[in-house]
């Protein structure tokens, strides 16, 4: 009798212990649902209560999808979370991005560094402040200008692999996608370790890019899953142990080929690359205005990742578009062949005389962005203003990016491929049909002191790699009948499918 009333049955525990989560449950759910500061904005109940049904998307890849269905039913600022608010509201770059004091980046929606270094994309503060501005010259305009002849010389070498190619095929298909990977890692890994991957000159698809997806859905997961503790340590453990292996050969060589790369030293504006200007500000020791080679080791693998991915996706799905729309190919085409009287003069400096060329790279950034996510900002507990409209503090705001992009509340015929968008009012293809677009809500590298640094060398990329393929090449889909390319599973950038096309010369 003693030993049971002081310890009751295991039934009784269980069921005591059901009792108060369902209780527990209960009145959180009754308070976020109609006593939260966050009430008042619209959204789905389910969401309000718990961000667990948001999870789904996140591992199915589609929560761009998502967060569409979700602002076209219920406008332009959604719950979509407990604590968390989407806005599309082109407004919003201003009130959250750019405003001083800044809005902290939410600490969940970041993957944490794997040395204990900070990035460019984790730091905060004034580390944030410090390795920016050590940065800060490699993605200057100077810099960009002398930088210029690598790019340029790899695009060279792209258009020599893709010849090579068609030739092997008797239809002379070839999957882009898959070279503009090559590609896009060459030029970032010669510009951050003063060597390529070699990647155009064979089939060297390096372990970055077969284990960066892998990467970036476990990350996508994990970072959706922190606030449920302890399932963000389970789920971590188990990321580590799945690609252990991998992450500890990438890291050792991207520590080997910083080592490299300090010992070249100066290469001089002939050889200029992202390491050149901050190659004297690198120390061991913490504390200083300059960088410590833990965060050059971490910045360099996170500059080429990033690098290397989103002008893939982007340049598959500009060439993706210009198939799917013929008229517009024969537009940018004719610009290219009559701007140029030889090849050798496309450029990094004279592309950037090309309007058309331009619409098209902006029209494709703002319909397919390379990364469509939401850029989550912790309100301070003051509260702000965003768009109009009182947040209280406490609670999380960021920009559905893709759906602000392609929401017909913000572009007049969103979902379809018009570069004529981008054009000046003086060009002779302007169409006034999109003068009421809010070009406001188009930020494809972001706003404000976080902003995308390397914006100016993908658009070099981009405006070269794409004038080159119209002076050189005839291109055609090989299934016509594919209209749902774009259609893809998104984590932190779109999985680009394989663009299989038709390749032949120009006929001069």
């Amino acid at each position: 009798m003693w030993s049971i009333s002081l310890f009751p049955n295991l039934q009784e525990v269980i069921v005591f212990a059901v009792f108060l989560f369902i209780f527990y449950y209960l009145v959180f759910a009754i308070y976020n649902l109609y006593f939260s500061p966050l009430s008042k904005f619209p959204g789905p109940k389910r969401l309000a209560i718990s961000r667990l049904p948001l999870i789904r998307y996140v591992i199915l890849g589609t929560t761009y999808k998502y967060l569409d269905e979700l602002h076209e039913k219920y406008g332009p600022v959604v719950r979509i979370a407990p604590d968390e608010l989407t806005t599309i509201s082109p407004a919003a770059w201003k009130d959250v991005y750019t405003r001083r004091p800044q809005m902290a980046k939410d600490p969940f929606s970041m993957t944490p560094p794997m040395n204990g270094a900070e990035s460019l994309f984790t730091a905060t503060g004034d580390t944030h402040v410090r390795i920016r501005r050590n940065f800060a010259n490699a993605f200057s305009d100077k810099a960009l200008r002398e930088q210029s002849k690598i790019i340029e010389g790899y695009i060279a070498l792209l258009l020599q692999r893709l010849r090579r190619e068609t030739m092997k095929s008797p239809a002379g298909e070839v999957d882009l996608a898959k070279f503009f990977g090559y590609l896009s890692l060459d030029i970032y890994a010669d510009l951050m370790f003063g060597e390529s991957f070699h990647g155009l000159e064979g089939d060297n698809e390096h372990s970055w890019i077969l284990g960066f997806f892998l990467g970036a859905k476990f990350g996508s997961v994990r970072n959706s899953i922190q606030r449920f503790h302890p399932f963000e340590v389970i789920f971590g453990w188990l990321f580590l142990r799945l690609n252990a292996k991998m992450r500890a050969q990438n890291w050792k060589l991207a520590t080997d080929r910083i080592t490299n790369r300090l010992e070249m030293g100066d290469l001089g504006a002939e050889r200029s690359d992202f390491v050149s200007p901050i190659i004297g500000n690198v120390n061991e020791s913490e504390g200083g205005k300059g960088i410590t080679r833990k965060e050059l080791n971490t910045n360099g693998l996170a500059i080429v990742i990033a690098g290397c991915q989103l002008p893939t996706v982007a340049l598959a799905t500009a060439c993706y578009f210009l198939m799917r729309y013929p008229r517009t190919m024969r537009i940018l085409t004719e610009e290219v062949r009559s701007y140029y009287s030889e090849e050798k003069s496309i450029n990094v400096q004279s592309t950037s005389e090309l309007p058309y060329l331009e619409a098209v790279i902006n029209e494709t950034l703002r319909i397919h962005h390379p990364t469509p996510i939401h850029l989550p900002r912790n309100v301070p507990p003051e509260g702000a203003a965003v768009a109009g409209q009182w947040v209280p503090g406490g609670s999380v705001i960021g920009i559905a990016m893709q759906t602000a992009q392609t929401s017909p509340l913000n572009f007049f015929e969103p979902k379809v491929f018009h570069p004529e968008r981008f054009l000046p009012e003086s060009h002779p293809l302007y169409d006034v049909r999109f003068g009421g677009d809010q070009r406001e809500a188009f930020k494809p590298f972001s706003a404000g002191p976080r902003n995308c640094m390397g914006g100016k060398t993908f658009l070099a990329q981009a405006r070269v790699t794409l004038a080159r393929m119209m002076w050189n090449f005839e291109m055609e889909l090989v299934d016509k009948n594919d209209w749902n390319w774009t259609d893809q599973r998104a984590y932190l950038v779109f999985e680009p499918k394989a663009l299989h096309v038709k390749l032949k010369e120009r006929e001069v």
